[in-house]
């Protein structure tokens, strides 16, 4: 017998152990002790609804005698007979406190109790009857010169269409609580009234209710069932139900049971004995399941996260010996799987560093080749005695020597597939600085830069970019005294912002038209160039020309999560 249950395959040890536990009288008590529990709380439900519905029949047939009568009387009180309709229908509605007129502006014309003269409680109630609404119930409010609480019946007044003020009934809040408390209703039976503001009107068990259950009632058909605790410590039913479409509600409570009642002691005695039997096989297997799957698990977990490290040197070994078959067997193969997971990284990491290694090359000797075609360059500069053609083959030598500064980055950085745009930027600058001569022309270039990063195929079209707007600067902006050319590149939201400014003379200075590249009207080549950059790299183009101080130019550059290279650090 013990090596049938200790021994063997795991998958038969489980299902004696489940077959064990979970046994057809369980399952068959526990599903007639959630039927009796529901239909229990379905009778307490309803006997309570059954109660609450009579007393809202009675506070609607209140409220709706009410409102028939103010339509009735709408046109007496608007003609300033407030207080003859408070006595002519004082008996007929006892919880009438009071009849007022509001004209259109929401001031009493005409007031039963105390002087007219005073606004309306809520002026949204006047726009909303202002906007069309017939009648309006209102929330509880408290009547300052009534010292009391209530409700309000507000009733629309038009002529030939327009609106001319409310009538209104005030509804006194303890004679509408006193309506739903008749003399029949049972004795451990408590019914109160609220409102959407969560006040209560009338006597209940416990002194405030929770906002949440004004909601549910909003939102529900017919109340639902809350078990609250009253200030005695003791449980009550609570049936919260809405009276008609108003903010007004019946609160109607009940001692609960408590757990002497069928909701407790039937379940115990259907569900007992099968319990007390549960609970021991459910602690076995709970032991038998920790000691023959769990701790193997845990074990196989830490294997797991050791191979997914990529620490293939750890072994099962020993450690699984007394593991169950299917346990071990499963161990054997992560073994075998992370000896081929070794092989084929160390492998597939030779391969990218030859990879690599040749991409790097390709860069080195493309930037070799590109210095290559500077030096012939120079020598046919060297050659030429025209200033015009001698100042064309700089500035394509400054362009072909951006490009030898991308392709050194490239073969320079560890990942061939990002760029760091700081220490590339500055580079490119220290190089175009003394290729241009800058120092000697007295030129300085100020620099703040963030530590971005950007896929390597955006390199060349920034750095091309950079080298037109600071070779321009350095051509048409300054005289003797030279400069400053500040640079900044920042992110901003999903945005690179890359500003060249310089403090020159801008546009102002006076160059041959044809030689006149952004200062022009944009027809240069150089602005050609700017332009089929800034597109290339989908950024937008500014030029902020200031006459005598300089001018900017500022390239906004869409950085999202898509721009931004899988390998780079995140910002």
């Amino acid at each position: 017998m013990k090596q049938f249950f200790f021994g063997g395959s795991l998958r038969r040890r489980l299902v004696f152990i489940i077959a064990a536990a979970l046994t057809p009288i369980l399952l068959i008590a526990g599903v007639q002790a959630y039927i009796d529990a529901q239909d229990s709380m379905k009778e307490r439900r309803l006997a309570l609804l059954q109660i609450a519905d009579r007393a809202i029949d009675d506070v609607e047939q209140s409220l709706s005698t009410a409102e028939i009568l103010l339509e009735v009387f709408s046109a007496q009180i608007a003609a300033g007979r407030c207080t003859d309709v408070e006595g002519w229908l004082k008996e007929k509605v006892p919880a009438l406190s009071t009849v007022v007129f509001f004209d259109a502006d929401g001031i009493s014309q005409c007031a039963s109790q105390g002087e007219a003269g005073f606004p309306i409680v809520d002026m949204e109630w006047n726009e909303r009857l202002k906007a069309g609404e017939k009648i309006i119930r209102t929330d509880a409010f408290y009547g300052k010169g009534l010292k009391e609480w209530m409700f309000a019946i507000l009733a629309r007044l038009e002529v030939n269409g327009d609106y001319k003020g409310a009538a209104s009934f005030g509804m006194r809040a303890d004679k509408l609580s006193e309506i739903i408390n008749p003399a029949s209703l049972p004795d451990d039976v408590a019914i109160a009234l609220s409102d959407d503001n969560d006040r209560l009107f009338g006597k209940l068990p416990f002194s405030k209710i929770e906002h949440k259950w004004i909601e549910d009632a909003r939102e529900a058909d017919g109340g639902f069932l809350i078990v609250e605790d009253s200030r005695e410590g003791d449980a009550h039913d609570v049936v919260i139900n809405r009276i008609g479409t108003t903010g007004v509600y019946a609160i109607v409570t009940r001692p609960s049971p408590g757990l002497l009642d069928e909701i407790t002691l039937r379940p115990a005695k259907v569900v007992g004995l099968p319990l007390l039997t549960f609970s021991i096989a459910l602690f076995v297997a709970w032991l038998a399941i920790d000691n023959l799957v769990l701790k193997w698990l845990a074990r196989l977990s830490r294997l797991a996260s050791a191979y997914g490290k990529g620490d293939y040197t750890i072994h099962p070994g020993r450690v699984f010996k007394n593991a169950p078959e299917e346990i071990l067997k499963f161990a054997k193969n992560l073994d075998r799987m992370s000896d081929n997971i070794n092989i084929r990284d160390k492998e597939l990491v030779a391969a990218i560093a030859v990879k690599d290694a040749a991409v790097k090359e390709i860069h080195h000797r493309v930037k070799n080749n590109l210095q290559i075609v500077t030096s012939f360059l120079n020598l046919q500069s060297r050659r030429l005695k025209n200033t015009e053609g001698k100042n064309a083959l700089a500035a394509a030598r400054h362009r072909i020597n951006a490009l030898a500064v991308v392709h050194q980055t490239l073969y320079q950085h560890e990942r061939l597939e990002i760029v760091h745009m700081r220490p590339f930027l500055e580079g490119l600058i220290q190089h175009l600085s003394g290729a241009m001569g800058m120092e000697d022309l007295d030129i300085e270039i100020i620099t703040d830069i963030d530590d971005l990063h950007r896929a390597s195929d955006d390199a060349i079209p920034l750095a091309l970019f950079i080298v037109e707007v600071i070779t321009n600067s350095v051509k048409y902006a300054f005289d003797d005294q030279g400069g400053k050319i500040a640079l900044s590149m920042k992110q901003v939201d999903q945005v690179i912002e890359l500003t060249i400014r310089d403090d020159g003379v801008g546009s102002s200075y006076e160059e041959p038209e044809d030689d006149a590249d952004i200062l022009s009207n944009g027809t240069g080549l150089g602005s050609q160039l700017m332009n089929a950059f800034a597109r290339q790299l989908k950024g937008t183009l500014e030029v902020i020309d200031t006459s005598t101080s300089g001018y900017t130019v500022k390239l906004l550059i869409p950085h999202t999560d898509d721009d931004q290279p899988e390998s780079a650090p995140t910002q």
